[in-house]
């Protein structure tokens, strides 16, 4: 019995994607079982905020989230930007590969989230702990 060509096509791009998917999701796993403790200041939670000088959606689209997120939350949590070129190290020990991403770490220490792309102030706030 012969497949259909567009069938075989389809199941081909499916596996594909699951593949992919499976991958990114493992990916992910992996960096946020790591800690941050060392880059936490004042035992607060940290927004990490990767980005480059020349990266477009970082100046107008995550930065104002980031200036939200602080206007919001003041004192309780901190936000560092961090050129991802400047500090590839840095970049590279939460996986980032492309910006503008954040990392937000918990009063512990604990990565609670991994953003890759842009994410408004209520996105990045749902990752925060209660106490915040």
């Amino acid at each position: 019995m012969m497949i259909p060509d567009r069938l075989l096509a389809f199941s081909l791009v499916a596996a594909v994607l699951a593949v992919s998917w499976a991958g990114l999701a493992w990916r992910s796993w992996r960096f946020r079982r790591r800690t941050a403790a060392d880059l936490l200041v004042n035992s607060r939670p940290l927004v990490l905020a990767f980005s480059t000088p020349d990266c477009v959606p970082c100046k107008t689209i995550q930065k104002p989230a980031l200036e939200e997120l602080q206007r919001r939350y003041q004192d309780r949590v901190n936000i560092r930007e961090v050129d991802a070129l400047a500090q590839p190290e840095l970049a590279g020990r939460f996986g980032i590969l492309t910006v503008p991403s954040t990392v937000v770490v918990g009063a512990t220490g604990v990565v609670l989230a991994i953003n890759h792309g842009a994410a408004d102030w209520e996105k990045l706030a749902q990752f925060l702990p209660e106490e915040v």
